[in-house]
């Protein structure tokens, strides 16, 4: 059984993620790219909800790790094509609280390494 304290990590870092989003999509300075971050915003929101199911059905843990990966991937195409140095960190700061993330989540259902 997986408790909602084992998870306070995910939890915590993908409201960090979310934190770090919005402040990137603020500055974002092509409204060209606004499509690309609301989708991300969206699997951002579904892998947060997805997490919320987990306690009461660890099966939910798939759909958790797919959204992450999905959120990881297009934070990646964002940042690659990203015309502003300085908002880099705020892709390393999603990326690493993706991370965080599926990490917490692996040790919780027992499958890190």
């Amino acid at each position: 059984m997986i408790s909602q304290e084992s998870l306070t990590a995910a939890f915590a870092a993908l409201d960090d993620c979310d934190a770090a989003f919005h402040k990137l999509d603020a500055t974002c300075c092509d409204p060209g790219r606004s499509p690309r971050m609301m989708v991300l915003g969206r699997t951002m929101v579904a892998a947060r909800e997805s997490l919320g199911r987990v306690v009461d059905d660890p099966g939910a843990a798939g759909a958790v790790a797919a959204f992450i990966e999905e959120a990881g991937a297009q934070v990646g195409r964002l940042q690659v094509g990203c015309c502003a140095p300085n908002r880099l960190p705020l892709y390393t700061q999603i990326l690493g609280g993706l991370t965080t993330a599926q990490l917490t989540l692996d040790k919780a259902l027992g499958a890190g390494h």
